[in-house]
């Protein structure tokens, strides 16, 4: 049964709604559903029956809840295929930038430089552990990220470019509401890898967002991508908490 892509459910402890960019990427109708706390039986109830209308279905589980943890093992094939930790940065005075390579800017155009890194940068992610999904479109899941951010007023990149080549980028957009800039993706060429081109791309967000007014930055990285979790870190985030992230194809067995 294919569903509308307005169709939504919501409860007390719980949102869930279509995913059109999954959908559309990996040709598999496509939900998410968010445990924004323990969810009562009644509702565990409504949540699997909305999800027999989808193939694929991609659960949130926030601050990584153990009773929802528990219920799901118990009355669902859905398998965990993520930790998702999250961090977040203050920005209370602005940086010095010295990086006369690093250019930030809205509504980029698209650049196959910039997705030739994204196509060998990205090492973790929670579509690689999944078997069910195309293994060509879990492998090129980053580049078509990327290259759905191009030309989007929304989107920024922080550009890091040494001999007319860029060697690095990062992508992030503006929060409005809560005052904040999100990072998507950073990746750097393979071949500028340890040279600090990631701490220059931060630094020179972290320049914009206090000239913008911003008052955090926040990522989130796989509990298992130990060199990214080191590299927030030493850019002075603080860890703030962790998501349990599982997929459930409701029509598919082991």
């Amino acid at each position: 049964m294919i569903m509308s892509c307005s169709l939504k459910l919501s409860g007390i402890s719980f949102e869930a709604f279509p995913l059109v960019w999954d959908t559309d990427y990996f040709g598999v109708q496509s939900a998410r559903v968010v445990l924004k706390d323990a969810v009562s039986k009644s509702e565990q109830e409504k949540i699997i029956d909305y999800c027999s209308n989808f193939e694929f279905v991609t659960f949130s589980n926030l601050r990584n809840k153990q009773e929802n943890n528990t219920w799901i093992g118990a009355d669902t094939t859905a398998f965990l295929t993520d930790l998702n930790m999250q961090y977040t940065k203050h920005i209370d005075e602005q940086p010095r930038v010295h990086d006369n390579f690093i250019n930030i800017y809205n509504a980029f155009p698209r650049n196959e430089e910039v997705l030739k890194i994204a196509q060998h940068a990205y090492l973790y992610s929670r579509f690689f552990n999944d078997p069910w999904l195309p293994r060509e479109k879990a492998q090129n899941v980053y580049v078509h990220w990327t290259s759905c951010a191009f030309n989007k007023p929304e989107k920024y990149f922080v550009i890091a470019e040494k001999n007319h080549k860029i060697i690095g980028y990062l992508l992030f957009f503006i929060n409005e509401e809560h005052a904040n800039a999100v990072i998507e993706l950073i990746a750097t060429s393979n071949l500028h890898r340890g040279q600090n081109i990631g701490g220059s791309l931060m630094a020179n967000l972290e320049s914009f967002a206090f000239e913008k007014g911003l008052k955090t930055i926040k990522v989130g990285t796989q509990a298992d991508n130990i060199l990214g979790v080191r590299f927030y870190n030493k850019c002075g985030f603080q860890y703030v908490l962790c998501n349990s992230i599982y997929h459930y194809w409701p029509n598919r067995r082991a």
